[in-house]
């Protein structure tokens, strides 16, 4: 029999206050360790509100000494409590009280439960959730990497201004589909993106190729005016494939002015030169008949 062993670190880990926090009993809510983000998910099975940067706690208390157990077997610090303020995408603010900080934890995790004790209704659908308080709707978010994700107005730029300054500008010029270095500079000037160094006679090589002008076609030689006067004969292979009556080639006699076109189906090229004398002999009996 297959001796046991525990999660990898990576794995879905689970979470559970120690005897010196109280309040919140000795549930088992889940904590997903993937990646650091400035977003914050809804996790229903949680029974505490977790935040791994600092920097977003207001009124912080650093806390006495206590930890969580995660499903992995180590045990993560919790550094203090505070009070952390989410500004949703309408303008509206949801308040988070008791917020534990523990910078291990890569994901900063709202508690359900102490949501709908705060009056707060989650309402998930298909992909989405909608967030309301006594009837007046309050926020939405939506799914990502099988967790929700709240949508916050500051989440984006959170996340800007941990981004390096040293970030080639070619990169966010891909990434901000190869937008023109005007409106990027523009975009630095409202501290949307960082700020770069626009040398002028830098070139993407992308845009360059798909975007470059195509000149425009000569202009085509005049035609015929008078029927007869130029025919363009031509003859052409099928292929390899024969017509049921043994046909290899076919020849056209196409008039340059009216575009009329004559077919006939060959059996070898040498045809061509009887056909091209037949052809020629009816162009002169219609010319003198027109003259």
């Amino acid at each position: 029999m297959a001796k046991w062993k525990p999660p990898a670190k990576n794995s879905a880990s689970t979470v559970e206050t120690d005897a010196g926090t109280s309040g919140y009993g000795n549930l088992l809510p889940t904590i997903l360790s993937v990646y650091h983000s400035p977003d914050w998910w809804i996790d229903t099975g949680e029974n505490i509100h977790v935040c791994a940067d600092v920097s977003l706690i207001s009124t912080y208390q650093a806390g006495r000494a206590s930890s969580l157990l995660m499903g992995n077997g180590a045990r993560a610090v919790v550094r203090g409590v505070g009070t952390v303020d989410l500004k949703l995408t309408l303008g509206k603010t949801v308040q988070l009280n008791n917020v534990h900080h523990v910078p291990s934890v890569k994901k900063n995790l709202i508690s359900g439960s102490l949501l709908c004790q705060d009056g707060y209704k989650l309402v998930f659908e298909s992909n989405k959730f909608v967030l309301s308080k006594y009837g007046t709707f309050v926020g939405k978010g939506y799914e990502s990497g099988g967790l929700f994700c709240l949508s916050l107005t500051d989440t984006y730029f959170n996340f800007v201004n941990h981004v390096s300054h040293d970030v080639d500008i070619n990169i966010w010029h891909s990434h901000l589909c190869h937008i023109n270095f005007c409106s990027m500079t523009r975009l630095a000037g409202l501290n949307l993106i960082p700020k770069f160094d626009v040398v002028k006679s830098s070139k993407c090589h992308a845009c360059v190729e798909a975007k470059q002008p195509r000149k425009p076609h000569r202009a085509a030689a005049a035609r015929e005016l008078a029927p007869l006067n130029l025919i363009h004969p031509n003859v052409c292979e099928m292929n390899g494939e024969l017509t049921k009556g043994g046909k290899r080639y076919f020849l056209t006699f196409i008039d340059c002015c009216t575009r009329f076109c004559n077919v006939h189906l060959l059996k070898t090229k040498d045809e061509m030169l009887r056909y091209f004398q037949i052809y020629k002999a009816e162009v002169e009996n219609q010319l003198e008949r027109k003259n």
